[in-house]
This record gives structure tokens, C-alpha cells and sequence, in this order.
């Protein structure tokens, strides 16, 4: 085994204990003490580097943990600071760092949408011109985003319209951070269905019918091994696209938005397979499972849809 894949299973393994023991109820300055809002900025400037595959991880392990804290628009914010002009990047950039600044993180669409609690100080968006930070927002901009239905994460819809905001990055810089939200998004949509597939396979193990585990019929057998596949799949190129961004590879764009779009079109239906094999607890509402396909469905349409990164591989691959 290669000395980063011992490196990221310990990365991996020490993320999911923190985030067991941090329980529900942590904020993102608990993550902030573990550099984890740090892992898209330079050295030079306070942040650990620049480490897509190692935020991959992380955001995995947090899709796996249900995490509630603002910790994606953080370090989205974070990265986007990281290369701003002096006098912004000194003012907002230590306190993301330390996460004491809230942040909110979009991309300019149909409908700009954030992450984030009741409070945000600052707001940073990726498109048109390039990347624009948006500061002092009126109350009456934001909309609560129910539509959505997530219920581990507060979603809110954003009017930016007219809003006053300052260019801080380049269009090209704006793209590439796009692509390392769609793998950052579609990396805890896997934590999600890897979570799910977990508690499934111990329930059909100690769930007994006709007098032995279901877990024992071949035909289930091959059900959940169809979404170990789907697992392993996705996680195999998210890491992929990330090691792509991580080195500057030409294909980065490419890559990211095949990822994204392999997973966006697929998380929601493999847990909703698992609702379907796991009975009637599995159409119980307050299961941990119907949180899991919720938050899976909702990152399907956070940063862009299965639909937008196809259209972007089209174009990049020149279809």
C-alpha cells in the first residue's frame, strides 16, 4: 500500500472517532482545531495546504456523521480568501481559519444557495466575472430553503441580486474552486450512502425470517453487494478527480464533473434501495435513514445538478 493511502486511512479512521465523540451538537470551531478549515489554503498564509484529496476524506467522513456545522462553507470561503488581495484575505481569513467568521458559500445560478445557520458574516460566490465576496447582506435577502428537506443542515436561498459585493478572484480561480465543490459535495454524499449501507447490513444480519438471518438470502446478498459496488465506485472516483485537482492535471475539470455527476444521479436511489431492504423500519420517517436520503438528495442540487456537470464533461470533452 502506497505511503498517502496509509495516510488517508489514518486520516480517515482519526476523522470518523473525532466525529463520533463530537457527537451532533459540535460546531465548526471543533473542526477548525483539527486544521480541517485549513485544508484548501497555503501554508504561507495559515492553512495547512493545499489538500483536495484529504478534504475529500473529511467531507466524506462528515456526509458519514450527519454533520450539522457550517464546515463546507468554511473552507470553500477559506479557499476563496486564501488567494484575495492582501487587505481582504487579512481581514477574513484568520478568523475562517480559527472559525470564529461565518461564512456562506454559492455558486451563481438559477438560485445561489448556502449552508449555514441564522448569522453569516461574510458570503463568497463563484461565477460570472470570477469570485465576489459579499459582505453587511440585508436579513431580507435570505429565504430558508425547505424545499430541499434536508434536516441535518440548515439550507438557505440567497438573492444576490444587485447585492454589493467585491471581486476577489480571477474566473479561472472561480472554476477551480466549483470543481472542488462538486467533489466535496459528492464525497459526502458517499459518506451518506456508506453510513447507510453500514447500519443496513448489521440490521439484515441480526433480522431473523424463516429462521435464519435475512442477511443469508442470496438474492439480498446480491442487492448489497450491488451497492458495496456503487460504494467503492464512487469513492474510487472522487479520489480519482481530487489527486487530478490536487496536481494541476489538465483533466481536473473534466474529472470533477464526471464525478459529481456519477454520484449525484446515483446516491439517493442506492439509499432508497436500502430503504426498500430494510422493511418497514426503513419507511419509519424519523430513521437515521430518511436523514441520509434527504441530505443525499440535497446535495444532488447545492452545486449544480447531474444534468449541469454532463453538460459540462460534454463541453470540456467537446461532444
Amino acid at each position: 500500500m502506497a505511503d498517502e493511502d496509509v495516510d488517508l486511512d489514518l486520516l480517515r479512521a482519526s476523522a470518523r472517532e473525532f466525529l463520533a465523540e463530537r457527537g451532533d451538537r459540535g460546531t465548526v470551531k471543533d473542526l477548525a482545531a483539527m486544521d480541517w478549515t485549513g485544508l484548501l489554503v497555503d501554508e504561507v498564509v495559515g492553512g495547512v495546504g493545499w489538500r483536495p484529496v484529504e478534504a475529500c476524506v473529511v467531507a466524506e467522513e462528515l456526509g458519514r456523521a450527519q454533520d450539522g456545522s457550517a464546515w463546507f462553507g468554511t473552507v470553500m470561503a477559506a479557499a476563496a480568501l486564501a488567494s484575495a488581495p492582501e487587505d481582504v484575505r487579512e481581514q477574513w481569513l484568520p478568523g475562517l481559519l480559527a472559525g470564529t467568521v461565518t461564512a456562506g458559500f454559492a455558486t451563481v445560478g438559477e438560485a445561489a444557495r448556502i449552508i449555514r445557520g441564522d448569522q453569516v458574516d461574510i458570503v463568497v460566490t463563484l461565477g460570472g466575472n470570477g469570485i465576489h465576496l459579499l459582505r453587511d447582506l440585508d436579513r431580507d435577502r435570505f429565504e430558508l430553503d425547505a424545499d430541499l428537506l434536508d434536516v441535518t443542515r440548515t439550507v438557505w436561498r440567497i438573492d444576490v441580486t444587485d447585492a454589493p459585493s467585491e471581486l476577489i478572484g480571477s474566473p479561472e480561480r472561480a472554476d477551480e474552486l466549483i470543481a472542488v465543490a462538486r467533489l466535496l459535495i459528492a464525497a459526502d454524499s458517499v459518506g451518506a450512502v456508506s453510513m447507510t449501507l453500514e447500519r443496513l447490513t448489521a440490521y439484515l444480519k441480526e433480522r431473523i425470517a424463516f429462521g435464519v438471518p435475512i442477511a443469508s438470502f442470496q438474492a439480498v446478498q446480491h442487492r448489497l453487494v450491488e451497492l458495496l459496488v456503487f460504494e467503492v465506485k464512487a469513492r474510487a472516483v472522487i479520489m480519482r478527480a481530487a489527486r487530478a485537482v490536487a496536481s494541476a492535471d489538465g483533466r481536473a475539470t473534466l474529472l470533477t464533473a464526471a464525478a459529481h455527476a456519477f454520484v449525484a444521479a446515483k446516491a439517493a436511489a442506492a439509499i432508497d434501495e436500502c430503504m426498500q431492504l430494510s422493511g418497514g423500519i426503513g419507511f419509519t420517517w424519523e430513521y437515521p435513514l430518511h436523514h441520509e436520503l434527504r441530505r443525499a438528495f440535497t446535495n444532488g442540487h447545492l452545486v449544480g445538478t447531474t444534468r449541469s456537470s454532463r453538460a459540462v464533461v460534454a463541453e470540456v470533452s467537446g461532444w
